[in-house]
């Protein structure tokens, strides 16, 4: 099966619908989320005027946390908004898209943890991404940090696909080089996984493979400041491309991993999957051969090279190595229980256990 309710708006300038669309859907009572960083941009003022009257917050933090979800969530209810805008990266998105369902339903986001575990829809939400990595634009995942336990929870629902995505690639041309580079290689981990994991469906799988395309071809030229501007559009289109993959089929074992390390040590997640990527996916590569032969067919990479050609790939892309993660041996095995417990483990073609969780940490 496959779904996408949410209205997809992908070209520069889309921002500028943004007053049409609220009118579209009635909005009387706004509550604009973003964060710090992308609230001082130079074009963060002219976006926030299109979006007409609301109250703004900008306290969403990086692996956005549960208490502070929870404080917006209980502000939206004692406010009755009517529409949750999101401007930022992933955490953002993530978090404004908890508070749209914190909006009708009554409780700590902790305790809608899973699949469809509220009873109330969402209130719309326009989801507006700043950087090209995320996907969550068109998922129906957030994805949120519980400091108190040290681990990050989802929480899915089917009423929680935001209403629009407006991915305009005009807000990324301010972004830090960095950013691009992590940012894209979190989308091309997204499509990879969509493909290789047991959810994948042959409509999730065009989409993936097209994304995948996409990525390797632009997203070194997006990380050259004097690189074309098309290059940072292509990489914009290809992580939504490969949220609509991933909305679908799933991760797998990139995302439990990194996810882990991220609720206990509070790192960047798409740093993490970019230097994750490579020696998760050749520890199941017996599993996984065939998604991963489409994969290598679809960028004329010989099957029995794609490894390392996936590591040059990574290698040429500005980001510091896995050393500069400082992540110590005495948390290696909580972090392989919390892989292995992660909500995506079932996806993996292949059966991993905190064992192996463990045996990739200590190879890295």
């Amino acid at each position: 099966m496959f779904r996408i309710p949410t209205r997809v708006l992908i070209t520069p300038g889309s921002r500028f619908r943004i007053p049409e669309i609220l009118e579209s859907i009635g909005a009387k009572r706004c509550l604009l989320l973003t964060d710090v960083g992308v609230r001082n941009t130079n074009w963060f003022a002219e976006v926030q005027q299109l979006c007409g009257p609301h109250d703004l917050d900008d306290s969403v933090q990086p692996n956005p946390k549960s208490r502070n979800v929870d404080r917006l969530g209980a502000q939206a209810r004692a406010e009755s908004y009517d529409v949750i805008i999101g401007i930022g990266g992933g955490s953002v998105l993530d978090a404004a898209k908890a508070v749209s369902m914190l909006a009708t339903n009554e409780g700590s986001i902790v305790s809608f943890e899973g699949k469809n575990r509220f009873q109330n829809p969402a209130i719309p939400f326009l989801a507006i991404p700043t950087t090209c990595g995320t996907g969550s634009e068109v998922t129906w995942v957030s994805v949120i940090s519980v400091p108190e336990q040290s681990r990050k929870i989802s929480v899915k629902g089917d009423a929680m696909f935001p209403a629009y995505a407006i991915v305009d690639a005009d807000l990324i041309r301010s972004l830090p080089i960095s950013l691009i580079a992590s940012t894209g290689m979190d989308a091309f981990t997204h499509a990879i996984e969509a493909v290789v994991g047991k959810p994948a469906n042959p409509v999730s799988d065009a989409l993936a493979l097209n994304a995948i395309s996409l990525l390797m071809g632009n997203l070194v030229a997006a990380c050259d400041p004097h690189g074309p501007i098309e290059a940072k559009e292509q990489v914009m289109l290809a992580s939504t491309v490969a949220g609509m993959a991933f909305g679908n089929a799933d991760v797998g074992a990139v995302h439990c991993l990194s996810e882990s390390i991220g609720g206990l040590l509070d790192l960047p997640h798409g740093l993490l999957n970019t230097l994750l990527l490579t020696p998760v996916l050749r520890y199941q590569q017996h599993h996984i051969s065939e998604p991963l032969g489409r994969v290598s067919d679809v960028l004329n990479i010989p099957r029995d090279a794609f490894f390392d050609r996936l590591q040059a790939f990574v290698e040429s892309l500005p980001l510091p190595p896995w050393s500069s993660m400082d992540i110590k041996p005495a948390y290696f095995d909580e972090l392989a229980s919390n892989s292995e417990s992660n909500g995506s483990t079932g996806s993996n073609r292949m059966d991993l256990r905190a064992a192996d969780y463990l045996t990739i940490l200590k190879g890295m």
